[in-house]
């Protein structure tokens, strides 16, 4: 039993009374007791308990009744930390200690009262959190590679990300530590402080790059929604703002080449309104406020609108590909479908899938809720199964279909669509307000862990908008200078790839191997080789042409 659970069980069993009047006594429990069904901030009085939960002929009593039970919770929760998986009935808190007016129907409530998640939420929990601005960027990323490494690299990145947080979770699960709550906490307690820091510094890296790819992806949403409202209201055609009738089909090549349809804007509109020069910081104006907010509970609210976006760009790339059809050729290069079997910037659908398929840092936070342990291993093999296939179906499906030449596909495939397209200005109003919602969660999440990791304390207020306008800042300089989320995506999955996806999880279980006795000549040769596949992706994301 170390210090820390120690100080942990004393500041639960110590808790000092808000009310004077109440001397301390053994297993003393907070006098300010708040019901969470019925109370309010201000309700004060011993008839807190009289509603919603049953009348007490012995009002006063209640108090110290309610600390007695909650003593009765932490004394068995406490012994139950010793329990194996297998036993997880053992030591549960009997019936009889519990009473009678704990147990309150609630209709058309059907959460479980152990607090555990099935195995269908965990899955769909994963898939979730993994499936990300990748999506946009997967077409680009197969055009880069060539069918055949787009193929293999895809099978191979997803297998290497499956087994490398397979081991965490199986090293996490053997540890068996009530202390441990996270991967950065695993990490200090097999391999040192030094390995907590690496981890809380590439952790902070990815949420950084994550938040630069939405600045930019929101710069160009926000651009192309006013541009295609100012185009319907005075359709001057001078600004190259054509409606999609003047188009044989709606796809464009921006990027330019032999089906380039890129009209420079010179107009007085445009030259406001510019998508690199001044866009970026427009965008201040809505999002500065909104990421000084301390609490996210209101952001979370809104996490099934990520579902959403990802189920209409499946619906999108559907109904596009019912106009286009099939548009591959693989056998003649003069062709505008040609599309090559390989090419020599296939890194850069690896360093993408770093990112696209990370979950290394959270998979612990999610998997420790699974109402059945036994299962994590079967869940966590279909969740990486699932993201796979929408990897696959989105941006395999988009490739084949393009109609114009491969090379054109950008590395945002709505940029390939002109704004007045419906389909596609829905898809760009869909998914600026599920990142409008995420963003300030990304910024939150990014102070929380820079703040406490140098203070050991949450933000205070200061520190809060200063570290927003720090973050903010080097947003809007990415999406003026460098607004390539394609590049940043697959340098921010490739840097921190080596680190998450090979370095830590092959240290964790070599140091777990060690000390159960079973570390081999082996293993250790297969997994440097893995680290060595990692640092080579990221050395040749620089060969990259993009």
């Amino acid at each position: 039993m170390d210090k820390t659970e120690n100080k942990e069980t004393d500041s639960l069993l110590a808790t000092t009374a808000s009310n004077t009047s109440f001397a301390r006594r053994p297993y003393h429990y907070s006098a300010s007791y708040w019901d969470p069904i019925n109370s309010s901030d201000s309700d004060q009085s011993d008839n807190r308990y009289a509603s919603g939960i049953g009348n007490r002929s012995n009002v006063e009593e209640d108090p110290w009744i309610m600390r007695a039970n909650y003593s009765r919770y932490l004394y068995y929760n406490r012994l139950r930390r010793t329990a194996v998986p297998e036993n997880d009935d053992i030591l549960l808190i009997p019936p009889h200690v519990i009473p009678s007016d704990f147990f309150i129907p609630i209709p058309n409530y059907t959460q479980s009262s152990d607090g555990k998640q099935s195995s269908i939420v965990t899955i769909f929990a994963l898939w979730n959190t993994m499936m990300g601005t990748s999506l946009l960027s997967m077409p680009w990323a197969i055009e880069r590679a060539g069918v055949v490494p787009a193929i293999l690299l895809l099978i191979l990145m997803a297998t290497l990300s499956f087994y490398t947080a397979y081991r965490i979770l199986q090293v996490f699960e053997a540890y068996q530590s009530s202390t441990v709550t996270d991967f950065a906490v695993l990490c200090k307690r097999l391999l040192g402080k030094w390995a907590q820091i690496v981890a809380v510094v590439f952790s902070a890296l990815i949420l950084l790059g994550a938040s630069i790819v939405y600045w930019v992806l929101m710069s160009n949403f926000l651009y192309n929604t006013v541009d295609f409202i100012h185009s319907q209201y005075f359709m001057d055609q001078s600004t190259g703002n054509f409606t999609p009738l003047d188009f044989p089909n709606s796809a464009s090549c921006p990027s330019g080449g032999n089906n380039s349809d890129y009209v420079p804007m010179t107009d007085e509109f445009h030259q406001i309104w510019d998508l690199y020069r001044t866009v970026p910081l427009f965008l201040v104006a809505i999002l500065g406020p909104l990421s000084c907010v301390r609490s996210p509970t209101f952001f979370t609210k809104f996490n099934s609108l990520g579902t959403l976006a990802v189920a209409y760009l499946m619906v999108f790339v559907v109904v596009k590909g019912s106009e286009f059809g099939v548009n591959i050729n693989f056998t003649n290069p003069k062709s505008p479908a040609f599309s090559p079997l390989y090419t020599e910037n296939f890194p850069a659908l690896a360093g993408m899938l770093s990112m696209a398929f990370f979950i290394h840092n959270c998979v612990l936070n999610i998997m420790k809720n699974n109402r059945n342990p036994s299962k994590n291993k079967r869940d966590l093999l279909v969740a990486f199964v699932f993201v796979s296939l929408t990897y696959f179906f989105i941006g395999g499906t988009f490739y084949l279909i393009f109609p114009l030449e491969k090379t054109c596909i950008e590395d945002n495939f709505l940029n390939n669509f002109h704004p007045n397209d419906v389909w596609t200005f829905t898809a760009r109003i869909v998914l600026f307000f599920q990142m409008v919602t995420v963003f300030p969660l990304l910024l939150y999440i990014l102070r929380i862990q820079v703040c406490y990791s140098v203070t050991k304390k949450e933000p205070t207020l200061v520190q809060v908008f200063v570290l927003s306008a720090i973050f903010i800042g080097i947003c809007v300089c990415f999406a003026i200078w460098m607004p390539r989320i394609g590049t940043i995506i697959r340098f921010t999955g490739a840097i921190c790839g080596v680190v998450y996806l090979f370095f830590l999880p092959i240290l964790l279980y070599f140091k777990w191997q060690s000390n159960i006795g079973q570390l081999s000549v082996y293993s250790v040769v297969f997994h440097i080789a893995l680290l060595c596949l990692g640092l080579l992706n990221f050395a040749l994301q620089f060969l990259v042409k993009d």
